[in-house]
């Protein structure tokens, strides 16, 4: 009987518990998604990195040689050091005026012994006679490249051509990325090859020596062991970067989205499964203040209290059972497009979905608690209720004047309708903070989408637009004397516009805290390389001192007039105190700024440029690129627009993401409205129906429920604002990192968007209400209850 009783109430209110498992089901889903995608990359970049090896540290010199690697493996902790020879050369495609980089990387024939292997995808193997190389399978792909063909590459000024030997895939490449400013990999102008020591030599000279050293630590020894013992000792050779493994920029990237992965995963679908629990909660409560004769005639028939409180807690029991199956299942299927998502952007051979039920089991164990845990809570009362007094309908709420009521000028201007509907809100508080949560849940998180949607473009439009006004930057391949440079740059024909930068490696020390960056030294009078300060006011260089970044001030814990200790291989052992000048935001990259001038006066390595900025007509851009393309005093030459072109195409990918979102916000936020509104009219059935008995038209019935709505909508999303404020603060300071800051912005289409997407939620709530209310059948609802 009683399970005849359950599936009748439920097939009653279906409306509203249909919206609960819509709840549930999407905050399951996005658990058993993102965890099970997260359990993918973490298990993909274990085996690639246990199999192939990783090392425990790196350093990058200017040069060494292979006896100096010798003694530093004698030094206490180093178990194995090894070195080799890291190169970017650019890559002529005929036709093709984009820039396109390779990375060459040297390895032995014979891996075996090696610290970090190469996992040869396909092809031949490498032929230390031969000028061959292999090359990532993305580069390869993007670039419509074949094994057996040949690639053409600058080295030392003078094309060569290579021979595309097969495909490889290394554990320090997954994340590819050629500078901290590309954000995203681009296997169409950056890609990886490998090639044995022998033919790096010979390409680029006998006496070329080894650029970067990789080792492996003793068992016993820590990171911070063996730096002390090193970092001096390679100041010699021209240090230029030392580091553990934890901040490879390819690790760092993939450690950072799998902690931020998890973290979303166990946070979002908590907020998710509160939400559902407070609607079956309300439900519940409603259902049992609705029957309570039934409850009294079931007491009198010799049922106890458990059986009862049993009986009700089957309610949520099959909604969280429902809704954990729904969930966790289709989870389990978005997990494999996600996961397919994620290799477009980490190179792990292994990286596929999987399927696997320990979160599904774990989604209904956590959908059934939840849901238990409500209705533990909104069954209570049945267990209270006497016989005699669960026969009795409940006292009715006293009424009493409420404090809007003091408010002449608002009360009088209300309809007897507002008034009634205002008194209801103050003396049914439970449901209105209820209801008012649900609608400042359902507009803050509309909103927080619309942030994301918003903050790539806004970095993007900062970065290339606002800080970096040039068309192109030509990056030396050593640093050349600074007006030599520029005025050559100035002489060619088209050339609007150059400005020189000295970017050096250094290590900035406040205190026991200490941060490898590059301080980018400009020219007082730069217009191609922009500083902004908090309020968007352009920031000069100081002709003495430091200009921080938010992330890298933060880091130091530095603020202005803070002095900071500088250290670099370019002053060979000494150290220079600078004062914090001011600290401004940056979006991408953690950098210091100096005046040109002054740093080359700190440096004392003369009057030195690293890179210039050049503004060009646009017919003289391909005309430029032409003409330094083989030269051998440039590195690169990266065209602004090009770096726009690729940010585009990449938020195609993003956006597909935020689109995912989106939609599961906007679901989420009519079913948590809907149901509200739902159990609102349940609640009040009896209340409207006699109303209308007593001479109201339908229209002036629901107008009573419209109003508490828009009173109570207008309520949260006023409080919305703040709280969404709060919530995107979390955000970009759990997200943010050493590559790149997420922007605190707020732009005004994200509430805009938010508001018009809850205003349309209630006003299809309203309708549906309205509908309802005129089915009503005024005797069934003013019949006293069985």
């Amino acid at each position: 009987m009683l399970w005849r009783k359950l599936m009748r109430d439920v097939l009653e209110n279906k409306a509203a518990y249909l919206a609960c498992l819509v709840v549930i089901s999407i905050g399951l889903m996005v658990y058993t998604s993102l965890n099970l995608t997260a359990d993918n990359l973490w298990q993909a970049k274990e085996n690639f990195y246990r199999e192939y090896g990783f090392p425990d540290g790196f350093a990058t010199v200017q040069g060494i040689s292979d006896a100096e690697i010798r003694r530093l493996t004698a030094l206490p902790g180093v178990a194995r050091m090894e070195g080799r020879i890291v190169q970017d050369v650019r890559v002529i495609f005929p036709g093709r005026e984009e820039s396109a980089f390779l990375r060459l990387v040297t390895v032995g024939l014979s891996q075996e012994t090696q610290i970090s292997k190469v996992k040869h995808l396909a092809g031949l193997p490498l032929d230390p006679h031969r000028p061959g190389v292999w090359v990532d399978s993305q580069f390869l792909a993007a670039n419509e490249l074949e094994i057996g063909g040949e690639i053409s590459v600058i080295i030392g000024g003078r094309k060569v051509f290579l021979e595309i030997r097969g495909q490889a895939q290394s554990p320090e490449y997954v994340y590819p990325m050629r500078t901290a400013q590309d954000l995203f990999p681009d296997p169409r102008s950056f890609g990886i090859a490998y090639l044995p020591l022998p033919v790096m030599r010979s390409l680029a000279g006998e006496s070329v020596q080894f650029n970067q050293l990789i080792f492996q630590l003793e068992p016993a020894f820590s990171y911070q062991d063996v730096e002390s013992l090193l970092e001096p000792r390679l100041e010699r050779f021209g240090l230029v970067a030392l580091y553990p493994a934890k901040d490879q920029v390819s690790n760092f990237i993939l450690n950072q989205e799998l902690s931020s992965t998890e973290a979303t995963a166990n946070v979002m679908p908590l907020l998710f499964l509160a939400v559902g629990a407070v609607i079956l909660y309300i439900l519940l409560k409603r259902i049992i203040e609705q029957q309570r004769g039934q409850i009294g005639t079931l007491r009198s028939f010799g049922y106890g209290s458990r059986e009862i409180q049993a009986h009700y807690l089957s309610y949520p029991l099959i909604i969280g059972l429902a809704g954990g199956l729904l969930g966790s299942l289709s989870g389990l299927w978005l997990s494999f497009p996600m996961t397919a998502m994620y290799q477009t952007f980490f190179h792990l051979p292994e990286l596929r979905g999987r399927v696997t039920f320990d979160y599904v089991l774990f989604a209904l164990l956590l959908s059934v608690g939840f849901a238990l845990l409500a209705g533990y809570f909104g069954s209570r009362q049945a267990m209270r209720l006497s016989p005699a007094e669960a026969m009795r309908p409940p006292a009715p709420l006293s009424g009493r004047h409420i404090q809007l009521e003091r408010w002449n000028w608002f009360w009088h201007s209300l309809t007897v309708q507002g008034k009634m509907a205002t008194r209801n809100l103050f003396r049914h508080r439970q449901r209105s903070l209820f209801t008012f949560v649900g609608i400042m849940f359902c507009f803050s998180m509309i909103a927080v989408t619309g942030y994301f949607n918003n903050i790539i473009s806004v970095m993007i439009f900062e970065q290339m637009t606002k800080v970096q006004t040039h068309d192109i930057k030509i990056n030396f391949a050593a640093p050349l004397a600074a007006e030599s440079a520029r005025r050559e740059l100035l002489n060619l024909p088209g050339i609007k516009r150059v400005e020189v930068m000295l970017e050096a490696p250094a290590t900035l020390k406040h205190g026991w805290r200490e941060r490898d960056t590059v301080i980018i030294g400009l020219g007082r009078d730069a217009e191609l390389f922009n500083l902004f300060d908090q309020d968007g006011r352009r920031v000069l260089p100081p002709e003495g001192g430091l200009i921080l970044s938010s992330q890298l001030a933060e880091a130091l814990e530095a603020k202005e007039g803070t002095i900071i200790t500088l250290e670099s291989a370019l002053l060979r052992g000494d150290t220079v105190s600078l004062p914090v000048h001011s600290i401004i935001p940056q979006y991408m990259g953690i950098n210091a700024y100096m005046d040109k001038d002054a740093l080359n006066r700190v440096l004392r390595q003369g009057e030195l440029a690293t890179s210039a900025l050049l503004v060009a007509e646009e017919e003289a851009l391909p005309l430029i690129t032409e003409k330094y393309r083989e030269a051998s005093q440039v590195a690169t030459l990266e065209n602004r627009q090009q770096l726009l072109d690729n940010f585009n195409e990449m938020m195609a990918t993003y956006g597909f993401t935020v689109w995912i979102l989106a939609v599961f916000a906007f679901i989420t936020g009519f079913a948590v409205i809907y149901s509200f509104s739902i159990v609102a009219l349940a609640e009040r059935k009896r209340e409207l129906a006699s109303l209308r008995v007593l001479g109201m038209t339908t229209g002036e019935v629901s107008q009573i429920l419209t109003f508490e709505q828009w009173l109570l909508a207008l309520a949260a999303i006023l409080a919305g604002i703040p709280f969404t404020m709060y919530l995107i603060g979390l955000m970009a300071q759990a997200m943010g990192s050493d590559l790149f800051t997420l922007p605190l912005i707020f732009e005004p289409n994200s509430f805009i968007i938010a508001f018009v997407g809850t205003v349309c939620f209630i006003l299809l709530a309203q309708w549906t209400l309205l509908r309802q209310i005129r089915r009503f059948s005024l005797v069934e609802a003013l019949k006293e209850r069985d």
